[in-house]
């Protein structure tokens, strides 16, 4: 009982903690950090469709496998470095203002 509530907190853990990781890399000054994830989302679901034997389980391969996570660490990503043009925007108009 308590291998399989390690199990599962663990599971939970690594499920939630890649997209606290897909953040954290969106952030950074260089736009490729974050982009590594979901790369590696959008491989594993070729993989599961290619893998597949039939039409509709290479559908769900992908969807389950890498096309709904894609489409997660993209939307987290996109929101990232959103932030990071403000920031770079701020430090612009602060650096105006000094030479002013």
């Amino acid at each position: 009982m308590v291998r399989v509530t390690v199990t599962i907190i663990l599971a939970l853990a690594v499920l939630i903690g890649q997209f606290f990781l897909q953040y954290f890399l969106s952030l950074r000054e260089s736009k490729w950090p974050g982009l590594i994830l979901p790369a590696l989302s959008l491989l594993v679901g070729l993989i599961y469709t290619l893998s597949a034997t039939t039409v509709p389980a290479a559908v769900a391969g992908f969807l389950v496998g890498g096309g709904i996570p894609f489409l997660l660490h993209l939307v987290i990503y996109l929101a990232g470095r959103g932030r990071v043009r403000r920031r770079r925007q701020d430090q612009v108009e602060k650096m105006n203002i000094q030479d002013l």
